[in-house]
């Protein structure tokens, strides 16, 4: 299969490469093969499809639906960043159906506004346009480092890839008489700028994320050691329905506890909250490596949660009183005196088991940190607690007494203006009452302190919607959340005073199209949950079979030609146009020594020839040829008279040429 003029072909084996380095760093080895079997055979085999212009527009738009829907389900199941990152990985198996077919075809070529819609409404009103045959072959070559790109860890075997498959590309097109040398030491300087690009942009991509996951959410993986608030900023807090976590019942069975936490800090300075004298500790596992002993607490209840993790460490989500795990696998597990829970995962969707207890051996006993109240604040907690009339009072009581205080405040996700200068806060507690829960939890943790009762502040999620189809309670981004932790009668317990109408405040703000967004989450999640390796590469195996399908139905639906050199005649087939006059003429042309390559149209080779034919007929054959494309491609044919001039044309041609 040569190129045109201009337009070079990728050499052999070059989109093999690109697809195999593509399956290297995704992990879709089986999804690799598949693909370039696919774009290499017609290397290979001399089957070829008669395919017309409408016939590319149909697999163009099939291409581009399919790459939409799927898209969007992984949006909704997985959540805006990570789906639209999926779906870029994803690529080289979405857009296939349209370079198969453009490389089985005859032209081995598709007109450009099969790729752009609006140049084709624009062709179907008459408008002139520039529609040039265009080999996707590049583009794709293109497509498939993208899609490497969006699913590498950054290591160095991805630059070194990407830099031998480009070197390949550029030296394959180089100019004929540039200096190898000099190509050579160009290609060599703009690959060490690369590289530095290349690791700058590593490291701003690692800052961009940490700042787009506090602005979109404000409530992502928690640092165990300190967490900054939204204490006091100006604006609406962003709410994502994306599933974190399932918590798994069925009807009849114990509600689950309503708060999973996550972490706990005991300092509180300048909005942030820091976890002091915290250190993770190593928990050892048991013989069969899914088993973590928090506590050697006997065993209660049992709550079973899937909960999606990115790859690495994360915070894990469990109920106060878990004093065990099972059925974790993970690669290592470490707690911190505080209840906070880290462990090392592959990372996907986890099902774990927490076993619960009683929370006073899981979490060490107070000491000098859960009693500080900052000095900003001091004196106006000291005068409400006095008002309160907590001094005195027993833990129990204060907390009762704490939890009235606060049921006379409002819920609510915006702010108008910035903090007085007495601080947000202060604010809080004096003027507004109103504020989302880390107004509520901050503030409650440290009130208790003024009343002499060690607090911490904790962060976790709510456990509050139930779902019918899944029959487990569901667990959204927007359903993360801040308490405090108070020691009443030598335990720790949840204290939660944020108003019980916050969930309602915020569902009322969800999206109408939740409800189908979550049936396609649950049929994500449902699919993941039949593997247990929770691997892709069956997804792509279902994806292959209907990309098989589609191509056989293309087979079924025109019947193939076999390469002309071996026939010495187009197979008779039923396409439009068969009956052409301008076949004639053109294995007559052909037999004189003008023959038309496969690959090139029936009017480029017109105007190729048509100059070195005699004066008087040189501008009839580009006239035929497009009338024969016409009757050939346009799905309305040629009307009578214009059928009718074709014949005119060709016979008068294969008369003045002596080719009947």
């Amino acid at each position: 299969m040569s190129g045109k003029a201009g337009h070079p072909e990728a050499p052999v084996l070059l989109l093999t490469a690109g697809v195999a380095f593509w399956g290297w760093q995704s992990g879709y080895y089986l999804a690799a093969l598949a693909i370039a079997l696919l774009v290499e055979a017609p290397r290979w085999t001399r089957l070829r499809l008669e395919l017309g212009e409408a016939d590319f527009n149909r697999i163009a738009d099939f291409t581009t639906w399919l790459f939409v829907g799927i898209a969007g389900y992984l949006v909704a199941t997985r959540g805006v960043s990570r789906g639209v990152i999926t779906a870029f990985e994803w690529l080289p198996g979405l857009v296939v159906p349209i370079v198969a077919v453009q490389r089985f075809s005859r032209a081995e070529r598709i007109n450009l506004t099969a790729l752009l819609r609006l140049l084709r409404r624009l062709k179907a009103r008459g408008v002139p346009v520039r529609d040039p045959q265009v080999d996707l072959s590049w583009l794709y070559l293109a497509l498939s480092l993208i899609a490497a790109g969006a699913s590498n860890q950054r290591g160095a075997g991805y630059f070194a890839g990407v830099l031998a498959i480009t070197g390949w590309a550029l030296w394959s097109i180089r100019p004929a008489h540039a200096s190898r040398g000099a190509w050579l030491a160009l290609f060599v300087l703009g690959s060490g700028a690369g590289y530095a690009g290349h690791v700058g942009l590593a490291h701003m991509q690692g800052a961009l994320e940490s700042w787009i996951s506090d602005w979109l959410v404000g409530h992502g993986d928690p640092d165990p050691y300190s967490r900054s608030t939204n204490i006091g900023h100006v604006g609406e807090l962003k709410l994502i329905g994306a599933i974190v976590a399932r918590v798994h019942a069925r009807p009849g069975d114990p509600a689950p506890p309503q708060l999973l936490h996550r972490a706990s800090y005991n300092v509180w300075f300048s909005n942030t909250w820091i976890a002091r004298a915290a250190a993770l500790a190593p928990v050892a596992a048991e013989a069969d490596g899914k088993t973590w002993v928090l506590s050697g607490e006997p065993v209660l209840a049992r709550t079973e949660i899937t909960a999606r993790f990115e790859p690495g460490r994360s915070l894990i989500a469990l109920p106060e009183d878990t004093v065990r795990l099972t059925d974790l696998a993970a690669v290592s597990v470490g707690r911190s005196a505080l209840g906070t829970v880290q462990t090392e995962l592959e990372g996907g969707w986890v099902r774990y088991v927490a076993e619960r207890g009683s929370a006073s051996a899981v979490y060490a006993a107070p000491n000098s940190e859960d009693g500080l109240i900052p000095p900003a604040e001091r004196e106006l907690l000291k005068e409400l607690a006095q008002q309160l009339g907590l001094n005195g009072l027993s833990a129990p009581e204060a907390l009762e007494r704490v939890r009235r205080h606060f049921s006379g405040f409002s819920y609510s996700l915006y702010r108008a203006e910035p903090a007085a200068r007495g601080g947000a806060l202060a604010e809080f507690l004096t003027r507004t009452h109103s504020g989302h829960c880390e107004y509520f939890a901050a503030a409650t943790t440290l009130l208790l302190r003024a009343a002499g009762i060690p607090a911490r502040y904790a962060v976790g999620y709510a456990v509050m919607e139930y779902s019918t189809l899944e029959e487990a309670w569901l667990v959204r981004q927007r359903h993360a959340h801040a308490w405090s932790r108070a020691w009443v009668d030598g335990r720790w317990v949840d204290v939660d005073t944020t108003p019980p109408d916050w969930f309602g405040v915020e569902t009322k703000q969800a999206p109408g199209w939740e409800k189908l967004a979550d049936w396609l989450r649950w049929a994500g999640f449902s699919w993941s949950q039949r593997n247990a390796s929770q691997d892709s590469g069956n997804q792509w195996l279902w994806l292959a079979a209907v990309l098989a399908v589609v191509l056989a139905w293309r087979l079924a639906r025109y019947r193939t030609t076999r390469d002309e050199a071996r026939t010495g005649q187009r197979a008779r087939t039923d396409w439009p146009g068969r009956d052409s006059e301008f076949y004639a003429l053109e294995r007559g042309l052909a037999a004189r020594g003008w023959p038309r390559p496969a690959e090139e149209s029936a009017g480029n080779w017109a105007e190729r020839v048509g100059p070195a034919l005699p004066a008087a007929v040189r501008e009839i054959l580009p006239a035929a040829a497009r009338l024969h494309e016409r009757y050939r491609f346009d799905p309305a044919g040629l009307p009578g008279d214009q059928r009718a001039k074709l014949r005119e044309l060709c016979t008068k041609l294969l008369g003045e040429l002596k080719l009947a």
